[in-house]
């Protein structure tokens, strides 16, 4: 946008007023360039707008159907803005369906004499509906459906030229944070395996270099697990590739299910797979390990592999970091899997064997 263009939507107050509002929304610009989190954008947007419209409220909503909550107040001021506090109540009981910004995809004047009907977000704030209100929905990416919803003080009002300020200061917003969504997706096809959607072996070393670190500086514990699908290559032969594919994304599926959102899940190569379970000692790795087998023990592949004779099973080995077998560093950890796992299969697969340094003679 040229600068006459910028000046064209300030409000009228003179040059240098009119000036120094352009001047704050190239500084709000390089505000929102410079930030790394979509957070920090959400943040920049309530703190310039606020200030540069004078208002009395503002709260910023979010809706993604893929998020849980699946409702979130990113921002918002007054601090005690929101019924409750801190908004996690008030988030979970709005119904976005009752909010027409949203639901229209169109910018909202709600005035004090309740024409028309107030907008549903309304009844999460503390501010009474006396006060002027203004919304502005906007989407980031595919998924992420915003509201800006402000207030101004009661007996002021909203101008043409208020509206277009506060839209081209959403539109900067939700320009910066679009591009944000897009680098994250990028980088995370970047570091995932695409038929299981794990991790890749790629990400696998950075990943747990930092497991590593983060277990040594807290003193917490770190388990790893290797697991091998039990004649994988015989499948493959037998029923095709296309099995053998069925077979890894129900595995991934079974992984899913069972770890939590702290474990990191790799496939190594093939049909070998890694997981990382922080701050989870040997034995509760073991559990973890035994629900996992139990959930890939109860999928029913007869419809998608035809005449399989026996139910796919897992060999897995299990390795806990730790000074008193000195499996310290992460290649010792890998390696100490490793050789687990190829106890579990030199003792006729389908089983789980735990690493046992060797005793000296």
């Amino acid at each position: 946008m040229t600068f006459m263009r910028l000046l064209s939507i300030i409000p009228s107050k003179g040059l240098a007023a009119r000036t120094q509002a352009v001047q704050r929304l190239l500084e709000f610009s390089q505000n929102i360039q410079g930030a790394g989190k979509p957070e920090q954008i959400f943040q920049a947007l309530a703190f310039f707008l606020r200030n540069e419209l004078e208002l009395a409220g503002i709260v910023i909503v979010a809706h993604d159907s893929d998020s849980h909550p699946g409702i979130q107040f990113k921002a918002q001021w007054p601090d005690d803005l929101l019924n409750g506090g801190g908004g996690e109540a008030t988030a979970a009981e709005l119904d976005t369906n009752l909010c027409p910004c949203l639901r229209q995809n169109l910018p909202r004047h709600f005035k004090p004499d309740g024409s028309p009907i107030r907008c549903a977000i309304d009844r999460a704030i503390r501010l009474p509906p006396s006060h002027p209100a203004y919304c502005i929905p906007f989407t980031v990416g595919r998924g992420m459906h915003c509201v800006v919803h402000m207030l101004r003080a009661i007996g002021a009002d909203w101008d043409e030229s208020l509206t277009q300020l506060a839209q081209t200061y959403v539109n900067s917003a939700s320009s910066m944070l679009t591009s944000l969504q897009m680098l994250a997706a990028a980088e995370q096809r970047s570091m995932t395996d695409p038929l299981t959607q794990l991790y890749n072996r790629r990400s696998m070393d950075q990943l747990l270099q930092r497991e590593v670190a983060l277990a040594e500086r807290h003193g917490h514990p770190l388990s790893l697990v290797m697991i091998d699908m039990d004649n994988f290559k015989q499948i493959n032969d037998t029923h095709g590739h296309a099995a053998g594919d069925y077979m890894l994304r129900s595995f991934a599926d079974c992984v899913r299910i069972t770890l939590r959102r702290t474990d990191l899940a790799f496939r190594y190569g093939g049909d070998e797979f890694v997981i990382a379970l922080p701050q989870t000692p040997l034995t509760q790795a073991q559990q973890v390990v035994q629900k996992l087998r139990q959930a890939f023990a109860s999928v029913d592949f007869s419809d998608a592999i035809a005449n399989l004779q026996h139910q796919p099973t897992l060999s897995v080995g299990v390795a806990e970091r730790s000074k008193a077998t000195n499996v310290l560093t992460l290649s010792n950890l890998l390696s100490a899997a490793d050789q687990a796992l190829y106890d579990a299969k030199n003792a006729n697969r389908n089983c789980v064997r735990v690493y046992q340094p060797e005793r000296a003679a």
